[in-house]
């Protein structure tokens, strides 16, 4: 095939990248939203319901938030176009997470075991390749998969054209550390193959593709923790959340985990209805309004994505507020009730140009 033929195709790939990422974000902050905090729970001490688990969660929605500018600096990186400022390039719920439409459908919906349970199966890597052998990622039925898929291409163009015929972006473009924030991980600059592999490898090894049979640990520091702990994959992140007990980095999945406790109280959860949008309320004006205002939030978030992709990628310092209002916003949706059966509302995450 030709260069720009193998590029469409790896642009292609890394575009569905990019909304894989974008998917699971709304869809674990939601689920962190719900979480009540207030109220007390015991076992060996008295500790605030639920705060470790919401934590946990919060931490695998900042990694996600960092393999999107992954995604997107190997997407600049092979001069192709972020598109985050169009209906039709934002996850709409409920949604199949890969683009195959095979594996979990992504649903809005409370914490609970079975949406934890749909967290960890989002993050399981396969055993082996096998159905995506021959490279198809319209195939892959895992994201561990479809990553495998994209870098069999991205050694494939290489090999077949060259690096310098491959990376012919705009090297400014490209988000940096010192544009990033609070999660564990790295952010990687994209200029040549072996960044382009470092960069994938980053967001396998924190969760999308981790070794089932290896050990928990992902090779990163827990950020605050000076370089001193190591980070867990995002897998073992939500599995440790169902068994109550929290891994270390050196256990294995077929072991038990050999941390403390993780205080969960299921019970302590708003009851927000499934899959909430601004449209089903018209008869309640008011959580219309609220509603429709967080997703004015949600798209002016996505816009200012879409500006620091496309060459201004000190825009991402101005993420943070942002992030803090929807959140608030979506934090005051969950406590109003919407219908006799006490269900609440919630946020819809609907692009809204």
């Amino acid at each position: 095939m030709s260069l720009e033929a193998d590029r469409a195709e790896l642009v292609e790939m890394l575009r569905a990248a990019m909304k894989v990422e974008l998917t699971t974000i709304p869809l674990y902050a939601t689920a962190a939203y719900t979480i009540a905090e207030e109220g007390e729970y015991a076992r060996i001490a008295p500790e605030q319901a639920n705060a470790e688990p919401a934590e946990t969660i919060r931490q695998v929605m900042l990694e996600e938030m960092l393999h999107l500018a992954l995604a997107a600096n190997l997407l600049n990186a092979v001069k192709g176009e972020v598109v985050l400022d169009r209906a039709e390039a934002i996850p709409a719920y409920p949604c199949a997470i890969l683009p195959s439409g095979k594996g979990p459908v992504a649903n809005l919906r409370r914490f609970s075991k079975d949406h934890v349970r749909l967290f960890r199966e989002i993050e399981r890597a396969p055993p082996n390749f096998d159905k995506v052998k021959d490279g198809n990622w319209k195939k892959a039925e895992t994201i561990g998969g479809f990553y495998h898929c994209v870098e069999m291409a991205l050694d494939a163009i290489v090999k077949a054209h060259g690096e310098q015929a491959v990376f012919t972006g705009e090297s400014s473009w490209q988000v940096g550390p010192e544009h990033y924030w609070g999660a564990g991980g790295e952010m990687i600059r994209v200029t040549d193959a072996a960044s382009a592999r470092a960069a994938l490898a980053m967001i396998v090894e924190e969760g999308e593709g981790a070794d089932l049979g290896g050990l928990a640990g992902d090779n990163d520091p827990i950020p605050g923790s000076g370089g001193e702990q190591e980070d867990i994959a995002h897998f073992y992140k939500f599995n440790q959340i169902l068994l109550a007990r929290r891994y270390a980095p050196d256990d294995r999945l077929g072991q038990p985990p050999s941390g403390g406790d993780l205080v969960t109280d299921w019970s302590a959860v708003h009851p927000m209805r499934d899959d909430p949008r601004a449209e089903d309320y018209t008869q309640l004006p008011e959580v219309h309004a609220r509603m429709l205002a967080f997703d004015r939030l949600y798209t002016d978030f996505l816009l200012t994505l879409h500006t620091a992709f496309n060459g201004a990628p000190e825009r991402l310092r101005e993420m943070a507020p942002t992030m803090i209002s929807m959140r608030r916003a979506a934090e005051a949706l969950v406590r109003i009730p919407v219908n006799e059966a006490g269900e609440t509302a919630g946020p819809g995450w609907t692009f809204r140009a």
